[in-house]
């Protein structure tokens, strides 16, 4: 490796760095209500919630990783530009295509280190959150269930226990209003909880009770029974749903899915989404180096500030467009082919254009002049306001 390579690497990797942690936790802010949530309300322990983020991280760095390389690459080369190291470079003979190698070598790495998050570890991380999530409700809920207290944390159920000993049950009252109409209040003598992590439900198991109710006509009924049980569904007592089935599949479940429902005649387009969104955020890593260094050289006259600006810019467009390619091909809006890969193409295509016309150092278009004469008007309008 020539020394204007490991030069250039060397100081792409530490803004990559300090980008990715950065983005990571503005990403990451997408769950520190849930997790407040489950901290503060549900009194989880605070190694589960130390837990739950380690187990959603993944998600967050495939997202993070490509964004990083946009930043890293142009920041790095908007710094270049500007203090005239691009232009000894290319006065030395430096080909476009030579200082676009460091990057696109980056770029390859953390293309294969997403393209691992993707296929190995977001799903896995996804059915730990959810498993973890469940034991928390589970748990929470049964220490709330104390004797001689009414409990009304889930909605539409009001509980009183007279006895409680781990999960035996003595003396139970419940009053079920989750239906329309006048509540149904159940009692029973003895009882236990059984927790089904599989449904995200305690069941609370009865025995020797009675069941009294009221019929359509506004007759009074009442049932006796020896054995009765009634689920708790535990994800109504966040404001948050469970995560959805699809991320946690793997992607042999993907394949499989698809095919069963290709098979029964029915649509799959959010499955081929998921499934094109595995490979489409990876590669896209390449796309966004290729796009960042012209566009970084282009911004030198506004020195890293510009650069940084223009970075944020193109990133907001890249997870505009991958969100909202996401959300119509999963509707069958769109093909999912389009969906996925269509913000990849255009970012991609429009990387090419600005890297021939750097490349052949052409004058810039309308477009670039009236982008450039924006982005002068924003800055010093936002210096103006400033106290």
């Amino acid at each position: 490796m020539y020394v204007l390579d490991r030069y250039i690497i060397t100081e792409q990797v530490k803004i990559f760095l300090l980008a990715t942690f950065v983005l990571f936790s503005v990403l990451a802010l997408e769950k520190v209500n849930f997790l407040s949530n489950l901290l503060l309300t549900q009194h989880a322990p605070f190694t589960a919630v130390v837990k739950l983020a380690l187990y959603i991280s993944p998600t967050f760095l495939t997202l993070a990783t490509p964004l990083a390389v946009l930043m890293s690459t142009l920041l790095l080369y908007s710094r270049l530009s500007a203090d005239n190291e691009i232009t000894a470079m290319r006065a030395g003979g430096v080909s476009m295509r030579r200082l676009m190698t460091p990057p696109l070598l980056l770029a390859v790495v953390a293309a294969a280190a997403t393209l691992y998050l993707t296929v190995n570890l977001t799903h896995r991380g996804a059915l730990a959150f959810r498993a973890t999530v469940i034991e928390i409700l589970q748990t929470s809920f049964q220490l709330e269930v104390r004797e001689g207290r009414f409990i009304d944390t889930v909605p539409g159920l009001v509980m009183r226990v007279e006895q409680s000993d781990g999960d035996s049950l003595g003396g139970v009252f419940i009053a079920d209003q989750r239906q329309p109409g006048p509540p149904t209040i159940i009692e029973a003598r003895r009882g236990f909880m059984s927790p089904d992590p599989g449904r995200g439900m305690v069941n609370m198991i009865l025995y020797d009770g009675m069941i009294h109710s009221t019929t359509e006509t506004g007759a009074y009924r009442v049932i006796a029974f020896d054995l009765y049980t009634l689920g708790f569904d535990l994800s109504k007592k966040l404001d948050e749903p469970l995560e959805k089935e699809i991320p946690h599949l793997s992607l042999e479940e993907l394949k499989a899915r698809i095919a069963e429902l290709e098979a029964k005649g029915e649509a799959a387009d959010a499955e081929r989404v998921a499934l094109y969104k595995k490979y489409s955020i990876p590669l896209g890593c390449l796309a966004l180096a290729i796009l960042g260094v012209p566009v970084g050289i282009m911004t030198h006259k506004r020195g890293s500030a510009g650069g940084f600006g223009v970075g944020v810019l193109l990133i907001v467009l890249n997870y505009a467009l991958l969100m909202v390619g996401e959300g119509l091909g999963a509707g069958g809006k769109i093909p999912p082919e389009a969906a996925m890969w269509g913000p990849n193409l255009f970012l991609l295509a429009l990387g090419a254009y600005l890297v021939a016309r750097v490349s052949k150092d052409t004058m810039p278009t309308r477009l670039e002049i009236w982008l450039a004469e924006a982005w002068r008007w924003l800055r010093r309008d936002t210096q103006e306001r400033a106290p």
